[in-house]
């Protein structure tokens, strides 16, 4: 929830010593990306070497055991119709992220975005409640110009991470809390796992001026499935889940990709304001092509980014819905095309679709991650679809996807997180609670 200020913006990534360079975002400001091309490079000032043992890593999986299990085995057809999911927070579980990141770069030698410094906050108002829906600016120590602003997020929740920003990699950085132009508070926040407590003379309060929801669709030959889905549900979630914000503004995005040598292998369809022709777009989907596991996801995030995204106090999201990973020489691109969304202050949702692989959830989890959102998977449990992998977490509930996804609208539209009811929960593994997972 964030608005964008930078001022002489250009993205600098390094890889095997060799500086790449980038242009992100139109508005003014610092470079807006530092990433470790492998876990085989060096170590960046102040990282972290990860430890042997991760929470995350952990298998089999545990089931809670008052929650009932599907009855049905697989192969079975029943409930067809349903498609279910789980999704993981890593905002709110940061330090075995961490340690899921440093592990699956060595062993996928993927590259890994470089969130040594992190800035965690929670902006709290006078009574201790979380106060979502203010404007914050973030610069460095002594200097009066921001290299960032936005709104506090979900309860109130800031997620930014300078090093990945270009910024470098304080251990310091200064923010500044306003309510309607009046300044509230300033303090230094160190950087780390830890969520630092900002106390503001605020209530808070999310209310955005605007919506802008674009769908970026792997539309290779597995897909089909996934994509009859969202054309089906398309009306119902996004008519459901507005009523958290009515009389929101709402524009709607089309991204489509595929993979070299296929009829396209990027299709941007840009922005609409009108319901009636995202539903004419997603009607005029077909699954085709592909043949090998990697497609262009790197193009398709990249159209993304290059779409006309409104400034100001507003929602801008994106549904990365896909099944396979960028081919692995472009995987930085893919990286880079995430922090360039994340530093126009939209937030990817990535959603990994049948027969994603480990890949696929390394990157998409790290896209979410830099620009604030989270990652989604589809399960067995509908026996829809091809196999669904099992997710490198320590817990998660299922439910509908359709639940999901109006959970995280209403979610990022009220400024309070929306969790799922009992009756929703089909099962649910490890100790998850509100998003953590308690060990």
């Amino acid at each position: 929830m964030s608005d964008c200020r930078f001022s002489n913006l250009a993205t600098t990534l390094l890889m095997g010593g060799a500086l790449l360079g980038l242009a992100a975002c139109d508005v003014p400001g610092p470079p807006v990306a530092d990433v470790v091309a492998s876990a085989d490079a060096t170590h960046a000032p102040g990282a972290r070497v990860s430890p042997s043992s991760d929470e995350t890593s952990v298998s089999p999986a545990i089931v809670v055991e008052e929650i009932p299990m599907p009855s049905w085995s697989q192969g079975q057809t029943a409930r067809t119709n349903v498609i279910t999911a789980g999704d993981i927070d890593d905002r709110l579980n940061f330090a075995a992220f961490k340690r899921y990141q440093s592990r699956a770069s060595k062993k996928l030698g993927l590259p890994r975005a470089n969130m040594t410094s992190a800035i965690r906050a929670q902006v709290l108002s006078p009574t201790g409640e979380p106060a979502e829906g203010l404007y914050y600016t973030l610069s460095k120590p002594g200097e009066a110009e921001p290299f960032f602003s936005g709104y506090t997020g979900v309860e109130g929740r800031i997620n930014v991470f300078p090093a990945a920003l270009g910024v470098g990699r304080s251990k310091t950085f200064d923010i500044r809390v306003f309510d309607d132009g009046q300044a509230l508070h300033q303090q230094s926040l160190r950087t780390g796992d830890q969520v630092s407590k900002v106390p503001v003379a605020s209530q808070g309060g999310w209310s955005p001026d605007f919506l802008d929801l674009v769908f970026v669709f792997d539309t290779t030959g597995s897909m089909g499935d996934e994509i009859a889905w969202l054309t089906k549900e398309f009306n119902s979630i996004v008519s459901t889940a507005r009523r958290a914000a009515p009389g929101l503004n709402i524009r709607y995005g089309l991204v489509a990709y595929r993979d070299k040598g296929d009829d396209y292998l990027v299709k941007p369809y840009g922005f609409t304001a009108q319901k009636s022709e995202m539903q004419r777009w997603l009607r005029g989907l077909r699954a085709s092509g592909g043949g090998d596991y990697p497609e262009a996801a790197d193009r398709g995030l990249e159209a993304a980014a290059q779409m006309q995204w409104r400034r100001g106090k507003g929602e801008r999201i994106v549904f990365h819905i896909a099944d396979a990973p960028a081919h692995k020489s472009d995987a930085l691109s893919y990286l880079r095309a995430a922090q360039n969304l994340a530093a126009q202050n939209v937030q990817i949702f990535g959603l990994g679709a049948s027969g994603v692989g480990a890949e696929s959830e390394f990157l998409m989890r790290q896209a979410a991650l830099l620009s604030d959102g989270r990652y989604l998977f589809l399960t067995d449990d509908s026996g829809v679809g091809h196999h669904h992998a099992e997710p490198t977490i320590a817990c998660y509930q299922v439910t509908k996807l359709k639940s999901l996804l109006i959970r995280l609208l209403r979610s990022e539209l009220s400024g309070q997180r929306a969790e799922a009811s009992k009756g929703e929960i089909i099962r649910q593994v490890g100790a998850y609670s509100k998003g953590f997972c308690q060990q």
